[in-house]
């Protein structure tokens, strides 16, 4: 059962989304709120796996409460689900561990296609959003790593874990590497939590960019 908590400041929002939600069998919405406080105390007492967030919100800063969140409740994925298509602040809410972005004129079918993503492991953005993302990441790269990097090994990782950090890397989703390494999907889970601890990294988004640039993107064999 999907675990999820949606903050919105239209009610009306809520409910659309909460007849999207209800309708699918594993799907469990177990609170709402309003504004970013629901958001920190709601994300506290329930524990979702999911919180649907609006970061136009009427007390904290989206982004602010996104940051908070993601160091005191790691385990919690983030997706935003907002009419707000500023460029600057969807990169901002992305380098700050969102697992999702997506825009409130999308199909709704879209947003139960999201949840299921993220909560797999993976990381899905609007087309709309990344779009105008892109570019920006692009310029941050060229201008933070001008030369080619250095290839080598985090030596704090152990052997499973380099090779779960290169298959994140390689875009797969959780049940893609259980079913390659032999594991069931909460041991994958549990073991991205420890990575994502050791390299002080927020998201799987953040992991796989780490991968990438340590040359960690190879088809390896199952043992080093």
């Amino acid at each position: 059962m999907v675990r999820i908590v949606i903050i919105d400041g239209e009610d009306s929002d809520i409910s659309k989304v909460e007849v999207v939600l209800s309708a699918q069998n594993d799907f469990k919405i177990v609170g709402k709120g309003k504004d970013g406080y629901d958001a920190l105390t709601l994300v506290e007492i329930c524990k979702p796996d999911i919180l649907l967030l609006e970061v136009d919100l009427p007390d904290i800063s989206g982004v602010k409460v996104i940051s908070l969140l993601k160091c005191r409740f790691p385990k919690t994925s983030i997706i935003i689900f907002t009419y707000l298509n500023d460029d600057k602040y969807a990169l901002n809410a992305i380098c700050s561990g969102v697992s999702g972005y997506l825009l409130k004129n999308s199909d709704m079918e879209k947003l139960v296609e999201i949840i299921r993503v993220v909560n797999e492991g993976g990381c899905l953005i609007s087309p709309h959003v990344a779009a105008k993302v892109f570019p920006h990441v692009s310029r941050l790269v060229r201008k933070e790593y001008p030369q080619p990097l250095e290839t080598h090994f985090p030596v704090n990782l152990s052997k499973q874990e380099l090779l779960i950090t290169n298959y994140v890397g390689l875009g797969l989703k959780n049940r893609e590497i259980a079913k390659k390494l032999c594991l069931k999907i909460g041991t994958v889970r549990n073991h991205i939590s420890v990575i994502l601890q050791k390299t002080s990294l927020r998201n799987r988004t953040q992991l796989a960019v780490f991968a990438v640039k340590n040359g960690l993107t190879k088809e390896l064999p199952h043992q080093l």
